[in-house]
């Protein structure tokens, strides 16, 4: 119930709110698209609360906020952008069938992580007392699998709405978000598994496979 409360209210932020001014989008096969696929990832992960991320936050350093407020502005750009400074088409076009591609691909490989990880995948970064390095599955490929799912969704928007300027914000907003969070989760992670992370770090990309 919590992760279907959290999906509608981000998606009254991200996307009702900016259409308030022209409501006829909200029906656009491309809002309802984004739509479906904010609430797929919302639905495929653990639900985020304020009591995790006050009870965390000497490991997380509220960085489970940071995601969400870059989460927003990558959302929300370019449909502000599609609606207001271009003609907002919702024409089929090669863009659409790419940012389609994306959305399904990064929230099915995000899903592949949480669920790899199982327990230990959480909202906010915490190491539980039974731990245990997973290596298997997505990350195998990757040593951060999750992010490289929702980084993919969640630019997607631009390629779909065909807004050059929200897919470059969004990039840029996401990789902050992600470099800051990586950052700290691995700092946890050498803190908890020592040699073994730092083996597994020089051999496992960390978000693009063989190339970051």
């Amino acid at each position: 119930m919590r992760k279907i409360f959290l999906a509608s209210v981000s998606n009254m932020l991200m996307i009702v709110l900016p259409l308030l001014g022209k409501p006829a989008l909200m029906l656009n096969w491309k809002i309802l698209f984004i739509i479906i696929g904010s609430i797929s990832m919302w639905l495929t992960q653990p639900p985020v609360s304020v009591k995790e991320t006050g009870d965390q936050k000497s490991s997380d350093r509220f960085s489970v906020i940071l995601i969400l407020l870059m989460s927003f502005i990558s959302v929300v750009v370019p449909v502000v952008d599609w609606a207001y400074f271009k003609d907002a088409a919702g024409n089929f076009t090669i863009y659409s069938a790419i940012g389609i591609l994306m959305v399904v691909t990064g929230i099915s490989f995000r899903a592949w992580a949480v669920r790899s990880l199982g327990k230990y995948f959480t909202a906010t970064v915490q190491i539980k007392d039974d731990h245990r390095l997973v290596k298997t599955g997505p990350y195998h490929i990757v040593r951060h699998p999750s992010y490289t799912g929702a980084f993919l969704a969640l630019i997607a928007g631009g390629v779909i709405l065909e807004s050059l300027a929200g897919f470059i914000i969004s990039c840029i907003a996401m990789i902050i978000a992600y470099y800051v969070r990586i950052g700290i989760e691995e700092k946890e992670l050498i803190a908890r598994f020592g040699n073994d992370y730092l083996a597994y770090k020089r051999e496992t990309k960390m978000i693009i496979p063989y190339v970051l």
